[in-house]
């Protein structure tokens, strides 16, 4: 069993150093330990104030997914790593009017990779409530093209081969005017993230790194259940103001993904994506729908068997948590 815990900076061959995050706005770790909270293949970190994480990155190895039928149940858990009163837990899900998913930021199946025994445990470490943001249940879906990002690029991403290792870097957008959810969480009103964010780094045939962006919003779907909270509710986010409104009509109108430079995900997390060796190749400043042309069959991914899955195969696949792992469409407009 690999004993490899966090995010590699060296796993695509070439160091990609973790984006740089505020301190100020982290979840200190237990006995001064810094603010990386470590798991098999992934890494977390935790906004001191809100509860959720601030950004997870994750490594991916394409052509060695070894996701399992999951245990039906599995349990969501404090991390140890840093103190649970930094930590949204089961508390908020079970009074929150039948509204949200525990939503993975890593996704369950994305740090599956390695013998049996690394698999099991990685998928085990990413039900921790440092990797939990409150998501709709319609946004939650598996399958859908947001969940399909990944997959798409590990496809595509390099010319010739079947499958591409690559880095994620995801996350809500902890925005200081959030709005809060109806029903109090241990006596206070918690804000609830809109729009969820991903960046994904891989390596083309040319041995360069390359990063895209992505951003969608589950505004349409939680607005009836969001308030302005009253003044002395709001919990003030250390990060600086925005200098403008580029995103303002990213409470989009609808919940579609959207291909994004990855400059305006800086800009509206605060998050410091500036790699020197990797290049980005999606230059305009606009935003861009990601089309998905649904598939008259489903088809696993990155595999080698390319003959459509029956209906029960799918229907076995999603019962065991394997949904995310499914191509139901084919994914056009993106900019690789």
């Amino acid at each position: 069993m690999s004993t490899t815990k966090g995010f590699d900076p060296w796993f695509l061959g070439k160091k990609l150093p973790l984006p740089k995050v505020s301190k100020r706005n982290c979840a200190p770790m237990h006995n001064k330990g810094g603010y990386e909270v470590k798991y098999i293949h992934y890494s977390a970190f935790v906004h001191r104030t809100r509860g959720f994480p601030l950004m997870t990155a994750v490594n991916i190895k394409g052509q060695a997914y070894n996701a399992k039928k999951r245990v039906e149940g599995e349990p969501w858990a404090f991390s140890d790593q840093l103190p649970e009163s930094f930590q949204v837990e089961n508390g908020f899900y079970r009074n929150d009017q039948n509204t949200f998913d525990r939503g993975h930021m890593v996704r369950r199946v994305d740090p599956c990779w390695g013998d049996d025994a690394t698999s099991l445990a990685a998928e085990l470490d990413t039900f921790k409530w440092v990797n939990c943001t409150p998501q709709h249940k319609k946004l939650n879906q598996k399958g859908g093209i947001w969940y399909q990002l990944e997959q798409h690029i590990i496809e595509k991403g390099v010319k010739g081969k079947t499958a591409a290792d690559i880095s994620v870097f995801a996350g809500p957008v902890l925005a200081d005017n959030d709005k809060v959810f109806k029903v109090k969480y241990n006596n206070a009103y918690l804000q609830i993230p809109v729009v969820f964010w991903k960046v994904i780094v891989w390596k083309k045939a040319d041995g360069k790194l390359y990063a895209v962006g992505f951003m969608m919003s589950q505004w349409q779907f939680i607005k009836k259940k969001l308030i302005d909270p009253p003044e002395r509710a709001l919990q003030k986010a250390a990060k600086p103001k925005l200098a403008d409104n580029y995103f303002e009509n990213l409470e989009f109108s609808d919940h579609k993904t959207y291909q994004v430079p990855v400059s305006a995900i800086e800009q509206q997390t605060g998050i410091s994506f500036k790699w020197s060796n990797v290049s980005f190749p999606y230059k305009t400043k606009q935003y861009k729908a990601v089309e998905g042309v649904k598939l008259p069959k489903v088809y696993p991914f990155a595999s080698r068997e390319i003959k459509p899955l029956s209906r029960q195969q799918v229907t076995e696949a999603v019962k065991n948590g394997l949904g995310g792992m499914l191509k139901r469409y084919e994914l056009k407009g993106i900019k690789l």
